[in-house]
């Protein structure tokens, strides 16, 4: 018999405001996260869970992310989130739990998923705290026999993309490190660059994933906005350790974006 996958759509960098009609980069943010939930609806009618990576709000607004949960609500699944740079953690608190929606280890049949916080109060690099490189450990030691994806905000490995990689998790070298001791790991899956990746390094496989709403330039120096759409990724996790995985963009609608803006 064959045993049915585990499956989650990844939706990431909405960067919402309090406002619905709030714009980045000249972008409506709930318009884009719309037309790309209904994408989600019409191709992926059965999944079993959200995974949202960060930079959920753009403000950090509690209207922002309530906004964000009444919409997963409304597919009748299960959603995890997890703490951007832009995000402010209390706000996000204030409107889910760490005992359900922003829960440390998610068990899924053969596989755990650790969700991991990036984010460094004030500054727009990552880096894990030591309690938190202890909380990936210590989900590893503990079900040695569950495949196990480890996702997180920002990238943990250089994306040839310079003004990118200012950001990039501080303290990488000791988390792959500590990746590299347990053989239970998969997928490392983080959000933040606006960009779909996905390469395997001994026998891991990194995986990246476009936003919600602007996209930035794979392999440049200086920021730079892309003009594909905006996108979410599913994926479906087998019990032998594979994984099926795939980006979806909203292609047919034209979306404002202000390109002489050099920030965000």
């Amino acid at each position: 018999m064959t045993v049915k996958p585990q499956k989650f759509i990844q939706v990431t960098d909405c960067h919402l405001f309090a406002s619905p009609d709030g714009k980045l980069l000249g972008m409506e943010t709930q318009s884009s996260l719309d037309a790309v939930l209904q994408r989600v609806q019409s191709e992926h009618p059965d999944f079993d869970f959200f995974l949202g990576t960060g930079d959920l709000s753009q403000d950090g607004s509690v209207d922002s992310y309530i906004r964000l949960k009444d919409q997963l609500d409304a597919f009748g699944k299960e959603q995890f989130w997890l703490p951007g740079n832009h995000d402010h953690r209390d706000n996000m608190l204030k409107v889910v739990s760490e005992q359900k929606e922003m829960v440390s280890v998610v068990k899924k049949g053969a596989w755990q998923i650790v969700l991991m916080d990036s984010q460094v109060p004030g500054s727009v690099h990552g880096r894990f705290s030591d309690s938190e490189l202890q909380k990936l450990e210590t989900a590893l030691q503990a079900e040695p026999d569950l495949h196990t994806l480890v996702t997180f905000h920002h990238h943990p490995i250089p994306m040839d993309c310079k003004w990118l990689d200012n950001q990039q998790i501080k303290n990488s070298d000791a988390f792959l490190e500590l990746v590299s001791r347990y053989d239970n790991v998969r997928v490392l899956l983080w959000g933040h660059i606006h960009q779909d990746s996905n390469v395997m390094k001994d026998g891991v496989r990194y995986i990246s994933t476009p936003s919600t709403c602007v996209q930035f330039t794979p392999k440049s120096t200086d920021f730079s906005v892309d003009s594909v759409g905006p996108g979410y990724r599913w994926m479906e996790l087998y019990d032998d350790g594979s994984i099926q995985t795939g980006v979806s963009r909203v292609d047919d609608i034209e979306f404002e974006i202000d390109y002489t803006i050099k920030g965000y």
